[in-house]
């Protein structure tokens, strides 16, 4: 994987302010369990993620597919994923750093922590995909180059995580890595409609 990139790709993100919103992982996990989603949070916001690269305007036909829209559950749930996907929008529309990915915290178990990053890739992938076809110099760019390792890392064998200072590293290393690209992405995909 180019994680090597992540610092070319600094160039293209500026610091700002970050937004007010700040999503949890646990509590988004409960919403969407409640409302019968099927997709795990981290995948959820993935999905989310991908689909504002690839200009995907309504994400409910997606993630709300099997719910029923009159259910309290469901309204709940479609709240937290409407904050998520303004907040993931304006962090990438605003250039801002980091984009907040949606992951446990970091007090809870590797495996666990590497399940979410995985699951938030696999999301992203779909989510991408369901904007359809793409520039074909996209994926000759330093965004192909992400989308590739994005589908690496959703391809990790979790049985290779540990649970220490290393897999830490590991974990944080991966986590930096996927704001940055996904912001490239973003903009690569973006910089042209402006």
């Amino acid at each position: 994987m180019a994680y090597y990139g992540a610092g070319l790709i600094l160039q293209h993100v500026k610091l700002e302010h970050m937004t007010q919103f700040k999503p949890d992982h646990a509590e988004t996990k409960r919403l969407l369990q409640s409302a019968g989603v099927e997709q795990s949070a981290a995948e959820a916001h993935g999905m989310l993620c991908g689909m504002l690269c690839s200009d995907v305007s309504d994400w409910r036909p997606v993630l709300f597919e099997e719910t029923n829209p009159e259910d309290p559950a469901a309204r709940e749930a479609g709240d937290r994923l409407e904050q998520l996907w303004s907040a993931s929008r304006s962090e990438l529309k605003e250039r801002r750093m980091p984009l907040q990915l949606l992951l446990p915290e970091d007090d809870r178990p590797v495996v666990e922590r590497a399940t979410a990053i995985r699951d938030w890739c696999q999301g992203f992938l779909y989510g991408f995909g369901l904007g359809g076809a793409q520039k074909p110099a996209l994926f000759e760019s330093e965004a192909g180059e992400a989308l590739r390792d994005f589908v690496e890392i959703a391809r990790l064998a979790l049985d290779e995580f540990g649970d220490d200072q290393e897999a830490e590293e590991a974990l944080m290393q991966l986590q930096e890595y996927l704001w940055v690209a996904t912001s490239l992405i973003w903009h690569e995909t973006h910089d042209d409609k402006k």
